[in-house]
């Protein structure tokens, strides 16, 4: 789907950087942040961004010495592409599969909540469960599927002993993200009905 729209577009880093200040329209952003968030070359973010000002589909100002950027909340068609680049799903749940299957056989449990269940609005996004999990790796994951998404994923890492403690206890927090709409990704502790 990314690749679609990056073609519609005639480039992926402007659907990045269109996705990213749909999915943060209250901020601003320098330069640096924004080609940081999005993974992308601070040379395609300068030339991307001075393309979406050009049609007035974010806001330049100055905050101090650099220059920061925002969304254009008054822009026409911002519904129109929060519906095709945000809510259309810019991540299958086979290549999510696929990239927490590159963690290893220490992987016991991956529950997808928050975002990748239809909220945009606080709570847990991943909740993952496994052991000896390098943490570089699931950073990797991670840091390439936020700047697909176009924001922060809030997730947490439990070892295999700490999640079955705490289910076993109904804490609250595991509860909420288990009884609330979620999308169980991987399951070999049979906790995520």
């Amino acid at each position: 789907m990314a690749d679609d729209l990056g073609k519609l577009f005639g480039s992926s880093g402007r659907v990045k950087i269109i996705r990213f200040f749909l999915m943060n329209p209250g901020g601003a952003f320098a330069l640096n942040h924004v080609a940081k968030s999005t993974k992308i070359s601070k040379e395609t973010a300068r030339r991307e961004l001075n393309l979406l000002r050009d049609i007035n589909f974010i806001k330049c100002s100055k905050k101090g010495k650099e220059k920061v950027y925002q969304l254009n909340n008054l822009f026409q068609y911002n519904r129109a592409l929060k519906h095709l680049v945000v809510e259309s799903a810019p991540i299958s749940r086979d290549l999510l599969l696929k990239r927490f299957r590159g963690l290893g056989r220490g992987l016991k449990f991956v529950a997808l909540s928050g975002i990748f269940s239809g909220s945009s609005e606080g709570g847990l996004d991943i909740l993952i469960v496994g052991d000896n999990i390098r943490k570089s790796r699931l950073d990797k994951i991670l840091g390439k599927t936020e700047s697909e998404l176009g924001r922060e994923i809030k997730y947490v890492l439990f070892d295999t002993k700490e999640f079955k403690y705490r289910h076993s206890m109904y804490d609250k927090f595991i509860m909420d993200v288990l009884d609330g709409e979620h999308d169980v990704l991987i399951d070999n502790l049979k906790a995520g009905a």
